[in-house]
């Protein structure tokens, strides 16, 4: 499969194929990989750690940084414990392996991320979609004998009923993972995340997610009750692959730091989000207006597709058509907190010109 290669030029721009474009690709939703205040923190600590730590986990890899990480995501999240994976990926592996021994039955979203699903796979615990009907999802837990593992992402083309899933799991003694890669930097008052969002607070739910996000770094964690936590450093998934670049890991730090100093920012994007989505729908697009960046648009044909990838270009704006692994064609446009009414209403125009087609 032809992917297209794409050199950023600067925190909104990217050049393809020779030519400088508008992006709105991408999920750097601040920009922060390329903030001033990470960027320091980065040649601050390759000056005095260099790259890597040299080992895995639970060899010779630990170095301060990687403490320093867990312990700066536990409080950010308000958690007993975290485990800081070099990928999100791995994160969500490590979990479920974790898990693996246990009377669970995992209750997964249909449309949650392949990085779970390839998780419950090789846990090898059962699985079951949950239904769209919460009173059917109760009554599947209900008649099972196992323990509900009830596993969702954060954010989705819409919000999930994660209050619902949490009652649940409550009621029948299970646990609700929640994939927060991308609601972290997003959702909630302090950009906590769809548990904040939701105002969830248990001790039966547990965070996964990525640090590549809102964040801008890169690597991956799981965070919640110490128990579970310490059933991940077990995996080898946690503590036999390399550990988490150092730079990478104060990169995340700072970036943690940045999101707790600007939660205004945080809700003025927001704002501009649902904004850009109430004027979407009233062109006639199908798009959620949910407070989060991502916009996905699938054109009915082929001559849509077209049109609107014409279309994108003509404005100057790179032509995010994307085709992932199990789903249909759709372009997928990403707004960034550092995007401008300029910006933006171009995106706009450029989709009003094909709009209903």
């Amino acid at each position: 499969m032809m992917v297209p290669v794409l050199l950023a030029s600067d925190s909104l721009h990217v050049i393809w194929e020779g030519k400088t474009f508008l992006f709105f690709g991408g999920y750097d939703y601040h920009r922060l990989s390329r903030h001033p205040e990470i960027l320091r923190a980065v040649e601050e600590s390759i000056q005095s750690n260099g790259l890597s730590s040299g080992g895995a986990r639970i060899t010779t890899g630990t170095h301060p940084l990687h403490i320093a990480l867990e312990a700066r995501l536990s409080k950010f999240f308000g958690t007993a414990a975290t485990a800081v994976l070099p990928a999100g990926y791995l994160a969500n592996l490590a979990l479920l392996d974790a898990l693996s021994g246990e009377n669970y039955l995992c209750y997964f979203h249909p449309d949650c991320h392949p990085s779970l699903k390839d998780a419950i796979r090789m846990s090898g615990l059962p699985k079951i979609a949950i239904p769209s009907d919460p009173e059917e999802l109760s009554a599947r837990i209900a008649w099972n004998e196992k323990r509900p593992l009830i596993i969702s992402d954060g954010v989705y083309g819409t919000l999930p009923p994660l209050p619902d899933y949490l009652r649940l799991a409550e009621r029948f003694d299970g646990l609700l993972i929640i994939d927060e890669a991308h609601a972290l930097g997003i959702l909630g008052k302090r950009g906590r995340g769809a548990a904040e969002h939701f105002f969830l607070k248990s001790p039966r739910i547990i965070l996964s997610g990525s640090l590549g996000k809102a964040l801008g770094a890169a690597g991956g964690f799981v965070s919640g009750p110490k128990s579970y936590i310490d059933a991940v450093l077990k995996t080898c998934a946690y503590g036999t692959t390399s550990a988490l670049s150092l730079p990478l890991a104060a990169a995340a730090i700072a970036a943690l730091d940045y999101l707790d100093a600007n939660a205004a920012m945080m809700a003025d994007f927001r704002k501009r989000c649902v904004k850009t989505k109430k004027d979407l729908n009233a062109m006639g697009y199908n798009v959620p207006v949910i407070p989060t960046p991502v916009i996905g648009i699938s054109m009915p044909d082929a001559a849509g597709t077209d049109a609107l990838k014409n279309s994108l270009i003509g404005a100057g704006i790179y032509p995010s058509l994307i085709r992932y692994p199990g789903k249909n064609d759709y372009f997928r446009f990403a707004l960034s907190s550092r995007h401008g009414e300029e910006h933006i209403s171009r995106l706009i125009e450029a989709l009003r010109k094909v709009a209903g087609n």
